[in-house]
């Protein structure tokens, strides 16, 4: 008995000794170390090898571009970097189960030419069109950028409150996310060429704006006063089809005589004519300024009606499927009685007595068989 205590006993000890073996294993694999953080901090740390090493490598473009922050960041890095490398480590054993966005570190990516060119405060953050933009558009030429100096503690809270959130219920991830209005303004900074209807969804106006310079610029002025209400109309969960009539204004001038206003309406007919007369030689165009409320109104009633015919069809439509359906349900023999009683059924015999309603059958028949005559 004791004997086989014992070799119980050592092979439990054995298998802790093995578990508590490899868990340092494990832990010392992904621990950065601070002798190399050091020594690629020394000689390369202003073009930021160290902050690749810890893995930031957000930061090491940071450092790339911006030479260490000027030196600055280098310097802080070389006196604070035991901090620094604690820091990376007790996230290395310790991993947050969703993101978490530091303001610290989105200031550092955004205070720095790789931040202007480049957007890596976005990136960051996890808005890769922002970021895709600021690359082709230096920041959204300076302007963006400098605001996204103003704005960053609320884009970062938005950040973490939305990976929160999708940690809370991962579905979604999924969901497409509200417009902005502050995101809007930014856009607007290039709206010449219909960036904020794009970040809108609204493309068929951005296109427009893009071919046509804002609307002559008259376009682009405007919807900065009415930003507000185009972000709410993009945030609508079931937008209408109907038209708006600042829209079509906007539209009507002053490239009306290119009838783009025809074509948003849907009156493609009355478009080409104004593309190849200039709008009726201007005079369709400035009659079009005066009745275009009444134009607006036509074809929202004719939107109106439409949608009330594809109502009736497709309830009509549900009807005679349930109708359909009903009629060819069983009935058993139990629940005769049970059926409604109506004109026609009040009418028909029971059926305990509809056989004997029935005429006999006459096997025996006094008509004598048809005769067949041969033709040959």
């Amino acid at each position: 008995m004791s004997k086989v205590n014992s070799s119980m006993e050592m092979k439990i000890y054995q298998e802790q000794a093995v578990l508590t073996s490899q868990q340092p294993m494990v832990t010392t694999l992904g621990r950065k170390s601070l002798v190399c953080a050091y020594l690629w901090a020394i000689p390369f740390g202003l073009i930021g090898a160290h902050r690749f090493y810890l893995g930031q490598s957000l930061l090491g473009l940071a450092y790339l571009f911006s030479l260490g922050f000027f030196g600055l960041g280098w310097l802080y890095d070389l006196i604070f970097m035991s901090h620094v490398v604690d820091k990376v480590n007790r996230r290395l054993a310790d991993p947050p189960s969703r993101k978490i966005y530091d303001l610290t570190d989105a200031y550092a990516l955004c205070l720095n030419p790789a931040g202007l060119c480049f957007g890596l405060h976005h990136f960051y953050l996890g808005r890769k069109g922002f970021g895709t933009v600021y690359c082709f558009t230096w920041g959204f030429l300076g302007l963006g950028w400098l605001l996204d100096i103003l704005r960053l503690p609320t884009l970062v809270h938005n950040a973490n409150k939305r990976a929160k959130e999708i940690e809370e219920n991962p579905k979604l991830a999924d969901i497409k996310q509200p417009k902005k209005l502050d995101d809007a303004y930014v856009t607007w900074i290039l709206g010449i060429f219909g960036a904020h209807h794009f970040y809108l969804g609204n493309t068929e106006f951005g296109f427009a704006y893009l071919f046509t310079f804002g609307m002559a610029g008259v376009g682009w002025l405007v919807d900065f006063f009415r930003m507000p209400i185009l972000v709410d109309r993009a945030n609508e969960e079931n937008p209408s089809p109907e038209k708006h009539l600042d829209d079509a204004y906007i539209l009507t001038f002053p490239l009306g005589v290119l009838g783009l206003q025809h074509f948003h309406l849907g009156r493609t007919g009355w478009g080409i004519i104004y593309s190849l007369t200039f709008g009726l030689f201007g005079f369709g165009f400035l009659i079009d300024m005066i009745r275009m409320p009444y134009l607006v109104r036509e074809v929202n009633e004719a939107i109106r009606e439409q949608q009330k015919l594809v109502a009736v069809v497709v309830d009509n439509n549900v009807n005679t499927t349930r109708s359909f359906a009903t009629s060819y349900q069983a009935i058993s023999g139990d629940d005769i009685k049970k059926v409604p009683m109506n004109d026609n059924t009040a009418s028909m015999p029971s059926p305990a007595n509809f056989y004997h309603q029935l005429p006999p059958f006459n096997t025996k028949s006094d008509v004598p068989p048809p005769t067949y005559h041969s033709t040959c």
